[in-house]
């Protein structure tokens, strides 16, 4: 039976550089996919995520994960494992998994320290992707964080702080992320 894994955290926690190096792992035969592609498909009309997002807003992020569990359905009804990355917290998790069928599941969520996260988003330019939800960049990641809190704590929890991407894979226990 193939498996799905849902890669998901804050970010810059790292998932779009550990989902394709763990699917590569489980395969072949694997593919992964970065939900980040539905993110940037919407080229006319898109509205971010904010602390209060508008129903657009959230009409765009429910599309977007939509759109993930549809295509990662597709390539488990083909024999592949599959692994997705994105951000998805809260019930949006159990709302992503419930859209699968005939598949075994799986949950790896990416918890690196909240300075960890401050200093990826850093290197990477300054692009900060948390503008919107707090006074500093430390400020938003904490808000943003709380839907952690809501997230069922199911699955495996990794704290990646320190670790390489290739440290991180090898820590993924697939049994202990079971869904």
């Amino acid at each position: 039976m193939p498996k799905v894994v849902l890669v998901t955290g804050m970010q810059a926690a790292g998932k779009s550089t550990i989902a394709p190096l763990l699917a590569a792992r489980m395969g072949p035969p694997a593919a992964t996919l970065d939900g980040d592609v539905f993110y940037r498909g919407v080229v006319a009309g898109a509205e971010i995520m904010t602390p209060d997002p508008s129903p657009e807003a959230l009409r765009q992020l429910e599309l977007r994960y939509d759109a993930s569990a549809l295509i990662a359905q597709h390539y488990a009804d083909a024999g592949f494992d599959f692994v997705c990355s994105d951000i998805v917290l809260g019930e949006y998790v159990e709302r992503w998994f419930a859209r699968l069928r005939g598949v075994e599941t799986y949950l790896v969520v990416l918890v690196p320290s909240v300075e960890s996260i401050v200093q990826r988003e850093i290197g990477r330019g300054g692009n900060n992707s948390y503008r919107d939800w707090g006074d500093s960049l430390e400020d938003g990641v904490r808000a943003l964080q709380a839907g952690l809190d809501e997230t069922p704590r199911r699955g495996l929890w990794l704290d990646t702080t320190g670790q390489t991407p290739a440290q991180s894979v090898e820590a993924i226990d697939l049994e202990k992320a079971r869904w």
